[in-house]
């Protein structure tokens, strides 16, 4: 019988939580050397895990009442930019500067054979399962920022990158546009969930 270990991660810090800048917390543009635009091809796999980023996370939206968002393929190839980045150099951060608000996912897996399949629905429900953090209402908490980006009512399109590293880590990068977790702003952009219940399980199967 093979064995065959797993981790899944989410970055504990979210994107547009650090500096204050001009109409929010966030970072400016591309910073100095790193990576913005993905200039290969898309495969299948890739093209899988977009698409099940981008339908959990508009089904999660519903369930609050908010607009789903939108694919961008311009978004999609700065996103892959930044994790093949991750998974080259093995490394687990955002980008130093960035223009859009950012969620980052690891899997691992010692199965060589391991799928991509599936990751995207995993990323996002890593992500969602921070509303147990979350008190609606209040500002920015630092254990919640990937839920609120997700739920973000002012966010309308997305774009997600996947790249596995040589050792079996899967990196997946969601950039949003316009970024959410403005402080000042959580009680208009971050509703309850639609029903009267304030959910506080993991996820929904």
């Amino acid at each position: 019988m093979k064995l065959v270990a797993a981790l899944i991660v989410s970055c504990a810090a979210v994107a547009f939580a650090q500096r204050k800048i001009k109409g929010g917390w966030g970072g400016g543009g591309g910073g100095g050397g790193e990576p913005t635009e993905f200039r290969g091809t898309f495969n299948k796999g890739m093209r899988k895990v977009q698409k099940e980023v981008l339908a959990r996370i508009n089904e999660l939206r519903a369930e609050h009442g908010v607009a789903p968002l939108d694919e961008d393929e311009q978004m999609n190839r700065y996103a892959q930019a930044w994790a093949k980045y991750l998974a080259k150099t093995g490394r687990f951060q955002h980008r130093s500067q960035r223009k859009y608000g950012e969620n980052i996912f690891m899997s691992y897996s010692s199965d060589p054979n391991a799928k991509l399949a599936g990751q995207g629905k995993k990323a996002v429900e890593s992500w969602y399962s921070e509303i147990k953090f979350y008190q609606y209402g209040n500002n920015y908490n630092p254990k919640a920022g990937h839920f609120t980006q997700c739920i973000w009512r002012g966010s309308r399109r997305i774009g997600t990158g996947v790249a596995r590293s040589p050792d079996g880590k899967v990196f997946i990068v969601s950039n949003f546009d316009p970024a959410g977790n403005m402080q000042g702003a959580f009680r208009k952009n971050v509703p309850r969930p639609q029903g009267g219940t304030q959910q506080q399980q993991m996820i929904k199967g």
